[in-house]
C-alpha cells in the first residue's frame, strides 16, 4: 500500500450519493517490466497476456505442479513493456519470490512500485470517472490510462479499479470524497461476490484450482496459450474430466464472518465445500462466494456455526462438461 494514504481521509462515510469510493489497502502490486515482460508472464500464468495491453485487462492466477492457484492477479498493461499485477497484499512477497527464480532467464525485471488502489461503485461511478479523468471504460477488462492513473472496468455493476500515482492522489481523493462516499474493503468485498469475482487471499493460497474459482467465466484461464506451471492440471480437467465442484454464492443469517476455507457441510454432515470470500451484507447477514459439490446444494450449512446458506444466483452460468 502507497504511505500517502496515511495523510488522507480514509474514515468511512455516509453521506447520501450513489458512488461509494474504496481506498484499498489490502491491495498490492508486483510489476514486471522490460522487453520479455509478456513473454515472460505467458509462461507463468493461467490468463492470456497477448490479450492485456493499453485497453484490456485480464484476471488470472499463478498456480503450483497441483494446478492450484498461489494467488490470483488483476494484470494491467500500463506503461509499454511494463505489467502491473494487483493482488492480495501479503502474497507479492511470495510472488515474487516465485517468479524471481525465472525471470533470470528473461529480459525482464520485477519490481513493487509506490502506486495507490482504490476502488469506485455505484451508480454515479462512471460519470463520476468520465468527469474526473475524461473518460471511462464501458466494458469489462477495458481499461484507460494516462501518466499518472489507470482505470480498469471490473465485473459487476459499475465496478472499477484505479491505479494512480501517490503524488497525484493527494490531489485526486479530495475531489473524489467531495462527490462519493467513503467505503471499507468489506465493500468492495460486497461488490466482489455479487459480480461472483473470487480472489485468492493469504489464507486460500495453494487450496484451490482456477476453475474452482470460476476463473474461465472471468477471462482468467487460457486453454490455448501454452505452457505454465499446473497447465498440464488444468487442461486436463477441462478437456477430459469433470468438474465436480466450483464457486456458487451463498447467504447466511449471522453477525459474525465465517472463517475463509470454513467447511460447508450437508444434513449428514458431510463436507461438500469450503469458504473462498466473505462480506457482511448488515449487521445480522453475511454473503460468501464458496466452492461446493454439483448437485449438493440442498440443505447446506457452515460446519463450523451449524449456520443454513441461502443459495443466491451468480451473474454467469458455469457451463460443465457432461
Amino acid at each position: 500500500m502507497s504511505s500517502v494514504w496515511e495523510s488522507l481521509s480514509t474514515t468511512v462515510s455516509s453521506a447520501p450519493t450513489n458512488t461509494t469510493v474504496i481506498p484499498l489497502a489490502n491491495e498490492g502490486v508486483l510489476t514486471v517490466h522490460g522487453a520479455d515482460a509478456r513473454k515472460f508472464l505467458q509462461g507463468q500464468s493461467s490468463s492470456d497476456f497477448t490479450q492485456v495491453h493499453e485497453t484490456s485487462s485480464r484476471l488470472g492466477c499463478l498456480c503450483n505442479l497441483k494446478g492450484r492457484a498461489i494467488l490470483s492477479f488483476r494484470a494491467v498493461n500500463w506503461q509499454e513493456n511494463t505489467f502491473h499485477l494487483v493482488m492480495d497484499a501479503p502474497l507479492v512477497t511470495i510472488a515474487k519470490t516465485l517468479l524471481q527464480k525465472y525471470i533470470v532467464f528473461s529480459k525482464a525485471q520485477l519490481s513493487t512500485p509506490d502506486l495507490a488502489v482504490f476502488g469506485v461503485l455505484g451508480e454515479g461511478a462512471t460519470k463520476l470517472i468520465s468527469q474526473l479523468f475524461g473518460n471511462c471504460p464501458t466494458a469489462i477488462d477495458d481499461v484507460i490510462s494516462n501518466e499518472h492513473a489507470s482505470v480498469i472496468r471490473l465485473h459487476g455493476e459499475q465496478r472499477f479499479l484505479v491505479l494512480v500515482q501517490p503524488e497525484i492522489l493527494t490531489t485526486l481523493w479530495p475531489q473524489l470524497i467531495q462527490q462519493a462516499a467513503i467505503g471499507d474493503v468489506n465493500t468492495w468485498r460486497l461488490a466482489q461476490i455479487a459480480a461472483g469475482e473470487a480472489q485468492v487471499l493469504a489464507s486460500t493460497s495453494e487450496l484451490f484450482q482456477p476453475q474452482e474459482l470460476n476463473f474461465p467465466n472471468l477471462n482468467g484461464v487460457s486453454y490455448n496459450k501454452g505452457c505454465y506451471t499446473g497447465q498440464e492440471v488444468i487442461a486436463r480437467l477441462y478437456f477430459r474430466g469433470k468438474l465436480k465442484q466450483f464457486v456458487h454464492r451463498f447467504q447466511a443469517t449471522s453477525s459474525e464472518l465465517p472463517t475463509l476455507n470454513a467447511a460447508i457441510v450437508d444434513d449428514t454432515e458431510h463436507t461438500q465445500g469450503h469458504v473462498v470470500l466473505t462480506a457482511k451484507r448488515d449487521d445480522n447477514t453475511v454473503e460468501m462466494l464458496a466452492i461446493a459439490r454439483r448437485g449438493h446444494l440442498d440443505g447446506l450449512h457452515l460446519a463450523e456455526t451449524q449456520q443454513a446458506l441461502t443459495l443466491l444466483d451468480l451473474p454467469y452460468v458455469v457451463e460443465v462438461k457432461e
